[in-house]
């Protein structure tokens, strides 16, 4: 299921961030509403870019990287992370259903909630562990059981000795 489900998923980002890559001035235009916030992000964090044209290119880039991964398999929670990120901000970017009225309203919060869902199974994909727990569980798990585990540990080491004992001795009285 997981090698069907996951390069469909990724083809949605990765569409999008080619899109992205090719003609950045169709998504730049998409944040010229939120060009405050973003002036105000790129001075205080370091590393984001100043240009909305190179903002739109290195998401579309990431965009493309996470979703490629996320098809082939190769880390495949962590860029699925990614693209829950990515398609977070882009679906309130691209859909604002919020700020238009009546028919447009009703088509922008229909396309915000199919985005949504798309983010939503990033999310997914990024909390699957394929049937494993986490690494959490299992240290917590072995912290409540070391004790027993030990005394298997110990119970196996005692049981493995004998047994090499009387092989040893089948051997000796087979040579002799």
């Amino acid at each position: 299921m997981r090698a069907l489900a996951r390069p469909l998923l990724a083809s949605v980002f990765v569409v999008d961030g080619v899109d992205a890559l090719r003609h950045p001035e169709k998504h730049t235009a998409m944040l010229e509403p939120y060009g405050p916030a973003l002036d105000k992000a790129a001075e205080t964090v370091p590393g984001v870019p100043t240009s909305r044209t190179t903002l739109v290119r290195v998401s579309g880039g990431a965009s493309v990287a996470a979703g490629l991964l996320l098809a082939l398999g190769k880390a495949p929670r962590l860029a699925a992370a990614t693209l829950a990120v990515i398609g977070l901000g882009s679906t309130v970017v691209r859909h604002p259903f919020w700020s238009k009225k009546g028919e447009e309203r009703r088509e922008e919060l229909s396309a915000f909630l199919s985005r949504g869902a798309v983010t939503a199974g990033a999310v997914f994909a990024a909390t699957d562990r394929r049937g494993k727990p986490s690494l959490a569980w299992q240290y917590q798990n072995w912290r409540e059981h070391r004790e027993d585990l030990a005394q298997v540990s110990d119970d196996f080491e005692e049981q493995l000795a004998e047994v090499k004992a009387k092989a040893k001795e089948k051997v000796a009285r087979a040579k002799s």
